[in-house]
């Protein structure tokens, strides 16, 4: 078989491998294209041409690259020499001020050493190098340039190295030690210092105080920042957030480097990486044990993250760079301008949708109004019939509207009545221990609600006087994040795919869209609906007088009816508290 002749099928293509020191030049590690026949004789002497013009092609592409290369490193040395003017300027004119305190200005250059060969080593080029790099390749010759991608890549580099030389020999020498002070670096060793040579614009040395100081570390900084949220009494979900941005932001940026070094470049890096990382990778059985970016590479093939899950992730480390900012540790927002790169939603999508009437049945015709297991196992058919938690939290959702949360908080002392009417007092625990703290999602959130007769029909203010004072649904436990939602969304959604009733757009909050069309469909005004769900678009407005009346309230309410679905088996004997 002649090299770099291949068949796929019938078809003759050739196909060359691109030399180690060229694929970086080239950009791609082999050369294929079919040869358009399936004759062997006529594929063979066509692969020969082929392999004679590659040959050829690359004896010329390492003269070319030999050239080019010759030309930057020569760039780069001019750009070290001016380097090193400034060098000898800060030594010997700026350095022996009284004012100038050395000890400080060796501790922030030594800082910025190692936060520079960090970089190279990873080759993570800050913006202003990249800015240098573009510069003295434009100053190049344009027949000098075969590839300007291999050019951009050797500039970067090269000035990352003149940079990091440039800070080992000042440090040499604000210690008085001239033996560490000769060069090192097989790029400049024999450099001719004589002063003959001009400065590229924009060299960067410390030359003056002010860009010695270096404001504190990321990783610093993003403790200080959670430890002020946290006195500012943010729910430990929203911490728990926090911690899993800084997480995703921690595997594309340095997070040991000062802020001040904080540029765009950054700022594309997560933003591209929350782009790449699949839903729930964290659940993936294929994904287990993975590190993020194993995780992001080995789950390429999977459905990504949406894009409002996205723009939260991205948002929250936005929130950070901002406080950095309004602290002054950064001077503005790098990349405040950019985009994800996921498309918005168009607008009017619905995000959920409500139950219809098939799935509310199949909702109530589960083992938790049926009869089931065991408490443990509500999922499962049986014979125990048991009105705890599990039982009153989708009723209360579906005939009062109320958010997850909001139900499985409910104390006790939250079921009041005014005018022989009972109703929901959805507020904060106030005068109530901290063992009982709650949280509201907003303002308008606090509201009262009057109690349905079908909830009242099902003997909940009998369930209410067997409760202890405290929490009503005590067998609803908190979860991870510090709120209930977190394992009742696990369990609601375990128990939907169970008993198909759910869907992507058919989740428990579903509950709140039922109740609403309802209020609707019984003609109720938008001002009684807007006071029942906790809704307003007019903060000022709402925020006097009292609101509807409670009798007002009961009556709107009592208009919430669902035609077709069948609750007659929830009032059969056999049901206990």
């Amino acid at each position: 078989m002649m090299p770099r002749l291949v068949t796929r099928g019938r078809i003759f293509y050739f196909r060359a491998s691109v030399p180690l020191d060229l694929q970086s030049l080239v950009g791609r590690k082999e050369v294929k294209f079919s040869l358009l026949t399936v004759d062997r004789a006529l594929a063979l002497m066509r692969c020969r041409v082929f392999s004679n013009h590659v040959d050829l092609l690359v004896r010329e592409v390492r003269k070319m690259a030999h050239g080019q290369d010759e030309a930057i490193d020569q760039a780069i040395r001019e750009y070290f020499h001016a380097a090193l003017d400034l060098v000898d300027e800060f030594v010997e004119i700026y350095a022996p001020e009284p004012e100038v305190d050395v000890d400080d200005c060796l501790a922030s250059i030594e800082a910025r050493l190692a936060q520079l060969r960090r970089r190279l080593v990873v080759q993570d080029f800050p913006i202003d190098v990249r800015n240098d790099a573009h510069a003295l390749i434009e100053k190049l010759p344009a027949d000098v340039l075969s590839s300007r991608f291999h050019a951009v890549q050797r500039a970067n580099a090269g000035i990352l190295r003149a940079r990091i030389e440039a800070d080992r020999v000042l440090i040499a020498k604000l210690h008085g030690d001239y033996v560490q002070a000769q060069i090192s670096d097989p790029l400049f060793v024999g450099l001719d210092l004589m002063p003959n040579l001009a400065a590229p614009a924009q060299v960067i040395v410390p030359h003056a105080m002010d860009e010695l100081e270096i404001s504190p570390p990321l990783n610093v900084l993003a403790k200080k920042y959670s430890e002020v949220l946290s006195t500012q009494g943010i729910k430990k979900k929203t911490l728990g957030d926090l911690r899993l941005t800084m997480s995703f932001a921690e595997a594309v940026i340095d997070f040991e480097k000062p802020a001040s070094q904080l540029d765009a470049n950054d700022m594309k890096a997560l933003r591209d990486l929350i782009g790449q990382i699949p839903a729930h990778f964290e659940k993936k059985e294929e994904l287990g044990g993975l590190s993020l970016l194993a995780a992001v590479q080995a789950g390429k093939h999977l459905p990504r993250l949406g894009y409002e899950t996205q723009k939260k992730r991205f948002d929250f480390f936005k929130r950070f760079v901002a406080w950095m900012v309004a602290e002054e540790f950064l001077s503005k927002v790098p990349g405040a301008d950019l985009k994800l790169l996921v498309k918005k939603p168009p607008k009017g999508k619905p995000k959920r949708l409500p139950y219809d009437v098939v799935q509310l049945q199949k909702i109530f015709d589960t083992p938790i109004y049926r009869g089931r297991r065991s408490i443990k196992h509500s999922g499962m058919p049986g014979d125990l019939f048991i009105k705890d938690g599990k039982y009153w939290v989708p009723l209360i959702a579906l005939y009062a509207g109320l958010r997850s949360g909001e139900i499985i908080q409910l104390l006790k002392s939250d079921i009041r009545v005014e005018e022989d009417i009972y109703y929901f007092d959805i507020s904060k625990s106030d005068g109530e221990s901290d063992e009982y703290a709650k949280s509201i999602k907003t303002g308008s959130s606090y509201r009262r609600v009057p109690i349905h007769s079908a909830i009242l029909d099902l003997g909940f203010l009998s369930y209410v006087s067997s409760c202890e004072n405290g929490r009503l649904f005590s067998d609803l436990q908190l979860g991870g994040d510090g709120t209930y939602s977190q394992p009742w969304s696990k369990f609601w959604s375990n128990l939907g795919k169970k008993w198909l009733f759910s869907s992507p757009l058919h989740v428990f909050h579903s509950f709140r869209h039922n109740f609403i069309d309802a209020l609707h469909e019984a003609n109720v005004t938008d001002s009684i609906a807007m006071q029942l769900c906790g809704h307003t678009e007019d903060g000022a407005h709402w925020g006097y007088g009292k609101g509807s009346s409670m009798a007002r309230l009961k009556l709107e309410v009592e208009k919430v009816r669902y035609a077709g679905l069948q609750l007659t088996h929830l009032k059969e004997n056999g049901w206990k508290n």
